[in-house]
């Protein structure tokens, strides 16, 4: 197997990974702080600002149906988004490297 196959074999396996995560919904479970398992614009907000330290933007980009609140899936794929910079519906070199960086001892999005 060339080293190109590996790689993509190894990216199949991370994203399949990521989109099953505990990590992913475990941060948006604890960004959720009245448990009703959405995200609204207010508990997004105090996440991302804790999380990252600077103010939030991607909300109403990500609030696909624009109902005001972040469904599970809609966090999962505006997770996904961010990484796809040229909006491939693939994560790719150098695209993946982001992700790997991100992901840390501590699970996803490792700050």
């Amino acid at each position: 197997m060339t080293l190109e196959l590996k790689k993509i074999a190894g990216l199949g396996a991370v994203l399949a990974a990521l989109a099953a995560s505990p990590a992913m919904a475990q941060n948006m479970t604890e960004w959720d702080s009245d448990g009703d398992g959405a995200l609204n614009q207010e508990e997004f907000g105090t996440g991302w600002n804790s999380a990252f330290g600077e103010d939030e933007t991607a909300f109403s980009t990500w609030d696909g149906d624009d109902d005001g609140a972040l469904s599970e899936d809609e966090y999962n794929a505006g997770v996904f988004n961010s990484y796809d910079r040229d909006d491939s519906g693939v994560i790719e070199e150098p695209e993946f490297g982001d992700v790997g960086d991100d992901l840390g001892d501590e699970g996803f999005w490792d700050v």
